[in-house]
Formats: C-alpha cells, structure tokens, sequence
C-alpha cells in the first residue's frame, strides 16, 4: 500500500458507529422543534402570532428560552461594517431556499446509467460545483423530517411551517462535505468564524441545488437540503453516506476536516451505489479525548458517558447553552471546532496522524496529550488584514 493510499484509508464496516450504541428505535423528529426553527418563528411571526401561540400551547417549556433569545441577543451584532460579509452568503443561501429551487419535476425522457456509473458522474460534478467531500448511502427514513419548520424562502415559493414531510419515494442520499477556511476559524471565537460559516453553507445551497437539478435533467426526482429548507437531518444521513462518525461535540467529525466543515444533501431515486459508513476511530477517539468538553465556554459539550437520545447511546449537546453563547458574543463559537485534534490543515504529516489516531488503543491518550502540547499553546489568530479590528 502506498502512502498515499495509507492517508485516505478508511475502515468500512457493515454498520454505521452510532448502530453499535443504539437502545431503541428512533423517532422522526419535527422540525419544528429545531432550536433555530423557533428563533426564527419569533423572528418572522413575532411572539404575539397565532404561529407562535399554537407552538407554545404544545410547547410551554421551551417559551421563556425562546422569548429572551428571540429579543436579548443577535448574531453579528458586533461586525460592524463587515456585516455584509456574512450577510451575503446567508442571503443567497435564503434565496436558494426556494422550492422552484430545491425540488422540481424530472425530465419527461430518463437517462439511463448503471449505479456505478451514475455515482460516479455527480461526485465528480459536485466535486467541480465546489463540494471537498462526498458521500453516497441509502436514506433512512428515520432521519427526515416530520414538519417543516424553517420557511425561509420567498413568500409563495416555500415549504409552509408545519407541512408534512414525505419523500418516501427517495431511497438514496448524497452527502456533501463544505471545508471551512481555516484560516478564519482560528479566530474563533471571533466575527471570522462568522464569515466561514456563512460561505460554507453557502456553498453547500450552491452545490446541493445545483446536483440537484443536475440528477432532475436525467429525468430522476431529486432535492436539494441546506441550511434554510432542510427535509433532513444532515448529520445522520452524511454518517450513512460515509463522511465521518458522530462527535463527542454532537457535529460531524471527518477523517479529512475534522469538525471544520459544513453539511448539505441531496435525496433522490436515482439508483446510486453506496459508499458504505466508515470507522475512523473516532468514538474511541472521542471518549480518551475532552478537548472540545474543556474548551467550550457554555459547558455545553458534556465530559462525561454518552446517554440515551432517541433510541441510541450518544453525547448529547445542550444547544440551548451553545446558542446563547453564540449570541451573547455575536458569532459563531467555533472553539470545539478548533480545538479538536482532527481539525487540521491537510498536510501529509496531518493525514498521518489522522490515520494513526483512528486506530484505536493507548496510543490515543498520548496523542491527545501531544495535542495539548504542540497547539494550545499561543493566543487565536486574530482578524485577517481586510477585516475590521474590533477588539
């Protein structure tokens, strides 16, 4: 085995890590119960609406959260004239939100390819759209959504909050990794992570709408999932689709990113072949390592066992603390991001160790403690030069 070979090689059981710890059979979840779908109801409705008055009367517990959320806080509220620098990525990732965007109807006339062949076709063109990472798996109908909950698009050209979900006659699902440039990020947590953010998700919109369609024009249905019109739960659905594993911070963990990175989808039924979930190591990784637990200044990301959550064995984040955090300085935190050992530029040396880390035994513990050693050492990057110094 070359080395090359050696850094991208990947474990690939028959089962997803996340199947190993499962209890139980796990719900659908409504969308609307999404801690962003119920800031934006504020937001859009007001908390006066009959939209949001309906929630509350089902869910009185999370009103006093949302309330005080929803009017005491804002992100990006300290980027001062750089503000458009997130704002435009966030704005057309809304416009891309649309329904005439995210779904449509196939070609009357089907193109047909072989599983293997067709595969082959949308990685690659996704790959040029501007994916870094993409993954193919069978979609679970576990991990759609019940109701919408985000409306974001045009008024008239969107899924309604609380519609019914059904794409039961999706059977596969097309998983996109979104590097995040690193560079900004290291900043955390600062207005830069912000602007990384925001152009990672706004590229997802760009490359799941566009593959999307691009499936449509072989006369196959597909949509489009991003930040503003999810039907899915992205993170389960890249597990499947073999991206990486579930993290002890509750994101996605990748051998190639680490946690620097953002999600989209696309769904469909176009016969595709699968990847398969991968095993990089990454539980076992985890439970050695509380980098991310010790960084995040919310105590948001739990140190200790994994519990119970819908039907499986996980650490569960507490997004309620996260959020407010996020809130309370203005900007994405990011801190569990870069701080995790596996998020790294993608050096040979930095492959290396990735692969080395993803084998479980002892040698983890060290090389977490190595972590400590070699990186947290100096004060975070500040702003790059174009951006305004707030500090």
């Amino acid at each position: 085995m070359g080395l090359g070979r050696l850094l991208d090689w990947k474990r690939r059981p028959e089962r997803a890590t996340y199947e190993r710890d499962r209890v139980g059979d796990a719900e659908r979840w409504d969308e609307r119960d999404v801690l962003f779908s119920r800031t934006d109801l504020h937001r859009r409705y007001g908390i006066d609406s009959e939209e949001a008055c309906e929630y509350y009367e089902r869910h009185p517990e999370h009103l006093e959260y949302d309330t005080k959320i929803g009017t005491d806080y804002g992100l990006g509220s300290k980027a001062g004239v750089d503000a458009p620098m997130y704002r435009v990525s966030f704005a057309t990732a809304a416009r891309l939100a649309a329904e005439s965007f995210v779904d449509g109807e196939p070609a009357a006339e089907r193109v047909e390819l072989t599983p293997e062949r067709a595969t082959a076709k949308i990685k690659a063109f996704a790959r040029l759209m501007g994916a870094n990472l993409v993954g193919t798996g069978p979609l679970r109908q576990e991990w759609v959504y019940s109701h919408v909950g985000r409306a974001i698009g045009p008024v008239g050209d969107q899924s309604e909050r609380g519609a019914p979900v059904d794409i039961s006659h999706h059977t596969n699902a097309i998983s996109f990794g979104l590097q995040m440039d690193y560079r900004l990020i290291q900043s955390a947590p600062d207005f830069p992570t912000l602007v990384a953010t925001a152009e990672g998700y706004g590229r997802g919109a760009w490359v799941a709408v566009t593959v999307a369609d691009y499936i449509r024009r072989h006369g196959y249905s597909a949509r489009a999932h991003h930040v503003y019109n999810y039907h899915v739960i992205s993170v389960p659905v890249a597990v499947d689709c073999g991206l990486g594993e579930l993290s002890r911070a509750g994101f996605l963990i990748t051998k190639e990113l680490g946690l620097g990175l953002r999600l989209a989808t696309v769904t469909t039924d176009m016969p595709l072949e699968h990847d398969g979930p991968v095993d990089i190591g990454a539980q076992s990784f985890c439970e050695r390592c509380k980098l991310c637990a010790e960084k995040c200044p919310s105590e948001a990301i739990p140190k200790g066992e994994k519990t119970e959550y819908n039907g499986i064995m996980k650490w569960k984040l507490d997004e309620e603390k996260c959020y407010r955090f996020w809130q309370a300085v203005g900007t994405d935190c990011s801190l569990c991001m870069v701080n995790c050992p596996w998020t790294k530029p993608p050096t040979w040396i930095h492959r290396l160790m990735a692969t080395v880390a993803g084998i479980p035994g002892p040698h983890q513990s060290f090389m977490v403690w190595a972590d400590r050693v070699f990186y947290h050492r100096g004060r975070p990057w500040g702003r790059p030069e174009y951006m305004e110094d707030r500090s």
